[in-house]
Order: C-alpha cells, then sequence, then structure tokens
C-alpha cells in the first residue's frame, strides 16, 4: 500500500536532497530576516554603483556608456551596475535587487551542498551547507550591493553543471533529443553561466581552467565535448555583450577593466597592505596621468598596461617579493560584511568594523567591545576554524590519496589565490570566490570527525 501523506508532500521534500532544500529556505529566511531588520549597507563600491546607474537612466542606455568611458579612469564591473538599474528603472528602489542577492546568497549555500555531494558524498554536503549558513560573515553580505553575491552564484551554477552534465538524467521533455546534443546544451549553458558571472566581476575563469585541468587529468573521455560546449557558450555571452557594448560606444567591452589600473600600483608600492583612503593617482607614479579627465578608460588602461609591462620587466623579482604579503593581508580576516550590523550606517566610508586584536591579545580588555565588536570576534573565531579545518582536511585527502576528490577544491584554492595576489594587491573581500571550495574542504574532516564520534559512541 502506498504512503498517502508521502503522496501529498512536494516532490522537492521527499527527493534525497530534502534536507539540502530544508536548510536552503531556512538560511534564506535568515538572510531576509536581517535585511528587513537592519535595512540596506551603504559601502564605498556601492555608492559608486549607484552613481553609474543613476548615468545610465538618465541617458536611457545600460552601463557602460559613452560619459562612463571618457573622463574615467577605467571601466567597472558591468553587471551589478546594470542590476542596480534595472532595480530603480522598474521599481524606483534597491529593495527588489536586495531580495535577489538574498535568494541568490541562499542558492550559493544549495550550489556548495551539491559540489560537495559530488567531489565527496552527501553528508559532506550537508555539513558544508550547515558551515556556510552559520558562518557570520555570510548573514550581512546581502544587505549591501556586492558584486561579488552573482558573481559566485553564476560561476558555481556554471561549475556545478559542467561536473555533473553527464550524470545528469535527460529529461522527458528532451527525449527526442541524442544524448549527446542534449549534453552539448547543459555545457553550453555551463559556459553561458560562467560568462554572465565574469560579468559581475572577472574571476570566473578561475572556475573554468580549473575544471578544465580536472577533467584534463581525470576524465578525458568528456574533456573534448565539455571543452567545445563550454568554450562555446562562454564565447556566445561574451559576443552578445560586447557587441551591445560596441553599438553603444564603439568598445567592444564585456567586463570590468579594472586589472591595468591595479597593477600599475605594484611599480611604485612598498607596503603591500590595502591603501585605503589614499589619493588613488600620486602624482610621480606609474598610476599618474597628466590631463585623465580628457582621456577614456580605454587610453587610461593601455598607458597602464605599457608602464606595468616595461617595470615587470624590468623588476620581476621585486614584484614576486611582494606575492607573501599580499596574501596575507587577503588571508588575514573575514569580517568585511559585519558592518550589516551596525546601528548607524549613513556614511558608507564609515561603514567598517576593526578589532584591537592587539590589544585583546595583551590585556584582555574584552570590556571595551561593543556588541558588533563582538559578532566581528565570533566571525574571527569561526573563520580560524574553517582555515583550520580545511587545511588538516587537505592534509588528509592528500595523505590518503584521495586525489580526484580533493584536487578541485584544493587547486581553486591554491591557484587562484596566486593568481590573484599576482594581478591585484591584497585585500580580504577579494578572496570571495574562493571561500566556497573552502567550506567544502573543512566540511570534509568535520564530518569524518563527527562520523568518527558517533562510532566511537555505539560502541560504548
Amino acid at each position: 500500500m502506498q504512503d498517502c501523506h508521502r503522496q501529498l508532500k512536494p516532490r522537492w521534500l521527499t527527493s534525497p536532497d530534502a534536507d539540502y532544500h530544508l536548510l536552503t529556505l531556512l538560511f534564506l529566511a535568515m538572510l531576509l530576516c536581517v535585511l528587513a531588520i537592519f535595512g540596506y549597507t551603504p559601502t564605498n563600491d556601492g555608492e559608486g554603483y549607484l552613481d553609474y546607474a543613476r548615468i545610465c537612466l538618465a541617458e536611457g542606455q545600460p552601463y557602460p556608456t559613452i560619459s562612463h568611458i571618457y573622463g574615467q579612469p577605467y571601466v567597472w564591473n558591468l553587471g551589478i551596475i546594470n542590476a542596480v538599474a534595472l532595480s530603480l528603472w522598474l521599481c524606483s528602489s534597491l529593495v527588489p535587487l536586495l531580495v535577489v542577492l538574498s535568494v541568490m546568497k541562499a542558492l550559493t549555500a544549495l550550489l556548495i551542498a551539491k559540489l560537495a555531494e559530488h567531489l565527496f558524498n552527501h553528508r559532506t554536503g550537508r555539513m558544508a551547507l550547515l558551515l556556510f549558513m552559520f558562518y557570520p560573515n555570510n548573514w550581512g553580505q546581502s544587505t549591501m550591493l556586492s558584486s561579488e553575491i552573482p558573481m559566485v552564484f553564476f560561476a558555481l551554477f556554471g561549475l556545478w553543471l559542467l561536473l555533473r552534465c553527464f550524470h545528469l538524467p535527460v529529461p522527458s521533455f528532451f527525449r527526442k533529443w541524442s544524448d549527446s546534443r542534449y549534453r552539448f546544451t547543459i555545457l553550453f549553458l555551463a559556459g553561458a553561466l560562467l560568462a554572465v558571472a565574469n560579468w559581475f566581476r572577472p574571476v570566473a575563469m578561475i572556475y573554468l581552467a580549473s575544471a578544465l585541468v580536472f577533467l584534463l587529468l581525470f576524465d578525458r573521455r568528456h574533456f573534448l565535448l565539455t571543452a567545445v560546449g563550454v568554450i562555446a557558450g562562454y564565447a556566445c555571452i561574451i559576443a552578445i555583450i560586447g557587441t551591445g557594448s560596441y553599438l553603444r560606444t564603439g568598445y567592444f567591452l564585456y567586463q570590468s577593466d579594472t586589472m591595468w589600473f591595479n597593477m600599475a600600483e605594484a611599480t611604485y608600492e612598498t607596503d603591500t597592505r590595502p591603501h585605503y583612503g589614499e589619493d588613488p593617482f600620486p602624482p610621480g607614479t606609474a598610476r599618474y596621468i597628466d590631463d585623465m579627465a580628457h582621456k577614456t578608460a580605454i587610453e587610461c588602461s593601455q598607458i597602464w598596461r605599457e608602464r606595468s609591462v616595461e617595470w615587470l620587466r624590468q623588476h620581476p623579482w621585486q614584484y614576486l617579493a611582494k606575492v607573501p604579503s599580499r596574501l596575507y593581508y587577503t588571508y588575514q580576516n573575514d569580517i568585511d560584511n559585519i558592518s550589516a550590523f551596525l546601528s548607524d550606517k549613513h556614511d558608507a566610508a564609515q561603514n567598517y568594523v576593526t578589532l584591537p586584536l592587539s590589544e585583546l591579545a595583551t590585556k584582555h580588555n574584552f570590556s571595551s567591545l561593543t556588541a558588533v565588536q563582538w559578532l566581528a570576534l565570533l566571525a574571527t573565531a569561526c573563520y580560524l576554524f574553517l582555515i583550520v579545518s580545511a587545511f588538516f582536511s587537505t592534509i588528509w585527502l592528500l595523505s590518503t590519496r584521495q586525489f580526484k576528490s580533493a584536487f578541485l577544491p584544493v587547486f581553486i584554492v591554491v591557484a587562484g589565490s596566486l593568481a590573484l595576489v599576482l594581478a591585484v594587491h591584497g585585500e580580504t573581500r577579494f578572496k570571495a570566490p574562493l571561500i566556497p571550495f573552502l567550506f567544502i574542504l573543512a566540511s570534509v574532516g568535520i564530518e569524518r570527525l563527527s562520523s568518527r564520534l558517533k562510532q566511537l559512541s555505539k560502541q560504548q
């Protein structure tokens, strides 16, 4: 006799991933509650996105427009600026976009779980999702205009489709298609999603390159079809975005162009820590350009490129010597989004939280901490736990020769970190595309320890 109660439940509640779905909904509810209670959090980048979006609305065109190129130093993150403009155009409010960002953040947790399950097992996926849910720095990010949220969401979605393509069942709607045609369509979609991720912030190539290396090493029989399908989808979206930009501005632009702006700083920086609140164009340095107001962003980028390449050719070891400290400043903490919980957030330039860790370590003066600083301290403890867990999980995976399962998350974190600090200065929020894989690695060791403790308790 069939279970009538089971029949009445929605399919997503009776599927093997029902625990994933329930936890994702709970996480979404948490994010929406944070948004409803604490509201929008202005940031320096967010205010810049708003200014650019308002210019787009005034000119009736998507970003970038001609006025965003002439007299401007660089082309910024296209996707998030257009998303802001769309939200303002449709609803005259940022709230709908912040809700969408909350949904994307919750779905990112689901994708992390599914990737962890694909690489390891279901229990590891559930542990990764739980870790991501209860990680304090994740709670407030969707109250900000963040390019990182959609970039990570679309990149993870594309990566998951790429990895799962040959494991997905063919839906009845596609039964008339040949298997190879269906698989190519999925791979094309994966490439398109990775290109959309790049539209928001240009780091999705780290995922794509890592996935192709993974397939080349561990699944060569699918490598050719995967590479062709993904690259075709990627190129198609680039062509669409770039052609639209060319028709508006005369320049084929499909992603932000800030690399050489950042790289030029390396020709004169002596202190590799982030330089907040300082003149971005100090006279007498490689980044300073005479008469910049009468040049285009493309011309500025070309000038910085020529200067940077020439300096790098002459000082390669001096540049490489900065990599360790840049890595340190990238990974030193993870409390960028705790400012969402500040009581007064009207001034974007002041919306950050600092922790007097050295004073706490020497004087133990915890009574001086504010409520938000206590939350930042909790976030710091969770971050250290995440890093340590991911490190020891990696050691265990490599020592037990689980190279195939470990390769992708370890390669993305290591190669991605090096790629980031070689291209730009070290800043804590820049590691956002790599953080999901730290959760996956950490969940492996934690789940294994949890299983071992359960076995011991049963034996006793």
